[in-house]
């Protein structure tokens, strides 16, 4: 087909052109005043040897000084007990060898501003750790403050004390996404879409949402003041509410038209593997002929409850190997034989399905026990251990890597589906689930 001349065309090509010319010209003009300036600079002005010693005597008197200045550095770090420890623990227990000048070298650039300030051992040695532990360049590695720690705790262990309900944070604002069945919250009368405006008279405005989620939970009888906002209205309601134990629901499942099991699961947390196996046995009870597991979004957790449950599905044949330097870190897992589900399994998977989620989905696709659906895995072939200091704060580093039944590395590459499905960016049409469903109730 002959292509139609357009003089607009014509005209927007010649403007980029000149664009282009007058860019490259300017460059041009640039690189040349790098070489002008020198030279004007130091046009009438003779060289001679006295100022080539002065500058000479000047860059080895600042490096001297540099020098001086990272061993006080360095030296300030390793009277502290708990820096000198910190370091150790990477030192050992690192998947790859690190070298230890290095790591303290790290760490003593890390704190120059902040020992310039005057600030106090403690701001120094956490600025210390963090910088240390981020010179490996491990996204999975990381210095965890008690904070932090705790708030992994709580969501690993599958309970809480709190008042039971799901926040997400929205244009700036805490909002209510869930409220779980009978807990505080929903005898309170709180509802979904609510905005949390204060927690026990602070204001909530700019605070990140797990500083929020920290300031809502707390020990079980104690009561947290929530100011709630319900829109359309902008005035605030004030809820006194009674905090109790929460059991977090990890696990939704339910038996779909033509006998298909529907089991989603949002993290591994301590006892996954357990509530896994009471979901199979009630779905298989309702007369479930079939199975979809939607891990889509699971972003892991513990590896040993994943484990488990790929044991439940497979007769024999490896779940997973590892390989690191630590004793222990370097092992092999093969599934017992006691299956738990011997009828068609789909996973669903995506691009938020990873560790954990990974080797499990690994696991049953490369013994032949599934058809995976979805979306390309994230790709997190690492395995993590957190060591705990004294104060609460902890280290959580990458001591292994694991490699699927055959041998593979999934770092960065993540698990391709058989069935690749992905959902419409717009709009709340479930394509993945719907496929996945589909393949389900074929009998994969």
């Amino acid at each position: 087909m002959e292509e139609l001349h357009d003089p607009l065309n014509d005209e927007r090509r010649r403007r980029d052109r000149l664009i282009i010319i007058l860019s490259v010209l300017l460059s041009l003009l640039l690189v040349g005043s790098c070489f002008a300036v020198p030279y004007i600079l130091t046009r009438g002005r003779p060289s001679s040897n006295s100022d080539r010693e002065e500058g000479a005597g000047s860059s080895a008197g600042a490096e001297l000084e540099q020098n001086e200045r990272s061993r006080e550095l360095e030296q300030a770090l390793l009277k502290s007990d708990a820096y000198a420890r910190a370091q150790d623990i990477v030192e050992a227990n690192y998947v790859d060898e690190v070298d230890a000048d290095y790591l303290l070298g790290s760490a003593a650039r890390g704190i120059r501003r902040l020992y310039g300030e005057g600030s106090g051992e403690e701001a120094l040695v956490e600025r210390g750790i963090t910088a240390m532990i981020d010179s490996l360049d491990d996204p999975f590695s990381s210095f965890m403050s008690a904070k932090d720690l705790a708030m992994l705790d709580t969501q690993l262990s599958g309970r809480l004390s709190g008042v039971g309900v799901a926040l997400e944070k929205v244009k700036n604002e805490v909002r209510v996404t869930r409220v779980l069945e009978g807990t505080p919250a929903q005898e309170a009368g709180l509802q979904e879409g609510d905005i949390v405006r204060e927690v026990d008279g602070k204001d909530l405005e700019g605070m990140e949402l797990e500083e929020a989620v920290f300031l809502i939970r707390g020990p079980e009888g104690t009561t947290v003041r929530l100011g709630i906002a319900r829109p359309p209205s902008l005035d605030v309601t004030y809820y006194d509410i009674v905090r109790r134990e929460i059991e977090i629901p990890v696990i939704d499942s339910e038996v779909r038209e033509g006998g298909v099991g529907y089991l989603r699961l949002s993290d591994w947390t301590e006892d996954a593997h357990e509530k896994m196996s009471q979901a199979l046995a009630e779905m298989a009870s309702k007369g479930a002929r079939s199975l979809v597991i939607d891990l889509r979004s699971n972003p892991g957790g513990y590896m040993e409850p994943a484990i488990r449950a790929a044991d439940m599905f497979l007769r024999d044949g490896v779940i997973v190997s590892s390989r690191g330097r630590v004793g222990g870190a370097t092992r092999e897992y093969r599934a017992d034989g006691e299956v738990k589900w011997d009828l068609p399994v789909v996973v669903l998977i995506n691009r938020g399905t990873a560790s954990s989620s990974e080797i499990f989905s690994a696991a049953l696709r490369e013994n032949e026990r599934c058809v995976l659906v979805g979306e390309t895995t994230f790709g997190k072939g690492s395995i993590q251990k957190i060591f705990r200091q004294d104060d609460g704060t902890g280290l959580r580093l990458t001591i292994a890597r694991y490699y699927t039944p055959s041998g593979s590395s999934i770092d960065d590459e993540g698990i391709a589906p058989d069935v690749a499905v992905k959902n419409p960016v717009v709009g709340e049409d479930d394509l993945q689930l719907e496929r996945a469903l589909e393949v389900a109730l074929s009998g994969v």
